[in-house]
């Protein structure tokens, strides 16, 4: 190889060296503006615990950072122990009541038409300022599932 090829290599090298890098740089930058934007405003929402034995727990107003999950939310509130996959997390337990043959933790929503169930796994659902959730351990056999009381 020729020096003349040498040093045209060492410099191509160099240019792609100094682009990933600035791509890096800029695409940190990018990640940290948006975790500070997204996680220093507070947010309030009210999350009810149902033990499908007459049971229900309530923390109304608990306080949140925007961008949390509702699975953030819950392990907040209580003790959980959940599986994740590809797919999102499962719930396996809510203080102490274990997922149980037909009996599983379903989360809820309460909208402007009344209850609907969650739309995707409690880690991927991001919580918004004033919402009601509601986690109900019920028998998931039955369709369509009995809405929260």
């Amino acid at each position: 190889m020729g020096k003349r090829t040498f040093v045209f290599v060492v410099l191509a090298l160099l240019v792609c060296l100094t682009v990933a890098t600035s791509f890096a740089g800029y695409y940190h930058y990018m990640y940290n503006d948006l975790l500070k934007k997204t996680r220093t405003k507070t947010i309030h929402i009210n999350l009810g615990i149902n033990y499908g034995n007459g049971t229900t727990e309530w923390f109304n107003q608990t306080e949140a950072r925007a961008g949390d999950t509702l699975l953030d939310i819950t392990m907040l509130a209580t003790t959980v122990n959940y599986t994740s996959s590809t797919s999102g997390a499962t719930l396996n337990e809510i203080n102490g009541r274990r997922n149980s043959g037909n009996y599983w933790w379903y989360w809820w929503m309460l909208t402007n038409w009344g209850w609907f169930e969650g739309p995707v796994a409690c880690d991927k659902y991001i919580v918004g300022d004033g919402e009601t959730l509601y986690w109900y351990y019920q028998d998931i056999s039955i369709y369509p599932l009995q809405q929260p009381p």
